[in-house]
């Protein structure tokens, strides 16, 4: 996987927890983070401040932190990438300094007992499809008159993640 199909990989993930995809200087955050730029580099590269660039990268890493349920920041982005895809089965290879290719190694898939025709790549698509399923439940289950706690049980979702849909969708 090389870091534009991460790239896509996280922006899917944060469209299917928050409805919303990153913007063009955020992938070029993400893209720079990968590769070992300073802020300054990236806002350079997007013709941006320096500022502007940190401000985005600070709201950037608050999505990721909410999606994957881990407190994610420019010095520890990678690290938690690979923690993250870890939590999958999957081991995350970086064979240089800067990253262009991230290979990955599967090594069991618990979740994928018996059958064997689903591949890791499928999981993925699978799991979000799920979550975003989930997250479109939601309205119906406000409606029904269930509190946020009990819709949180019921989807296995976090209270927060629920109270952010529930805010946004102004239920």
């Amino acid at each position: 996987m090389n870091s534009q199909e991460l790239v896509s990989y996280l922006d899917e993930l944060i469209f299917s927890s928050t409805g919303k995809h990153i913007d063009s200087l955020q992938m070029s955050i993400l893209k720079g983070v990968l590769n070992g730029q300073k802020y300054a580099d990236i806002a350079k590269e997007y013709n941006c401040s320096k500022g502007h660039t940190k401000d985005e990268a600070y709201k950037l890493w608050q999505v990721l932190s909410d999606t994957l349920g881990e407190d994610i920041n420019k010095s520890n982005f990678r690290a938690t990438v690979e923690r993250v895809v870890g939590k999958n089965n999957y081991g995350i290879i970086v064979n240089s300094s800067q990253v262009d290719k991230l290979n990955f190694c599967s090594n069991s898939y618990p979740d994928i007992e018996e059958n064997n025709d689903i591949i890791p790549d499928d999981q993925i698509i699978i799991d979000s499809i799920q979550k975003k399923t989930k997250r479109e439940t939601i309205p119906r289950l406000v409606k029904l008159g269930l509190t946020v706690e009990q819709i949180a049980e019921v989807l296995e979702l976090s209270i927060q993640e629920v109270s952010k849909i529930i805010a946004s969708q102004n239920l």
